[in-house]
């Protein structure tokens, strides 16, 4: 994959930057950077940290827990 860019307002570190692996609803793939150190960018989920550890939803009370 090649991400060269014709644009003179793009600095050359966003075009060299890994692309996002999210594919978008017409079925091709995102053009967007992805965030750093991670797969998406930030519109597919690349910001999110997931969901949180442990199962806080399982504790009815706190008397006998």
């Amino acid at each position: 994959m090649e991400n060269q860019t014709n644009n003179p307002l793009q600095p050359d570190r966003l075009a060299k930057a890994p692309r996002c692996l999210a594919r978008t609803r017409k079925g091709t793939e995102c053009q967007s950077p992805a965030v750093k150190g991670r797969k998406r960018c930030r519109m597919h989920g690349g910001t999110n940290p997931g969901a949180p550890r442990g199962n806080r939803n399982a504790w009815k009370h706190g008397a006998r827990s």
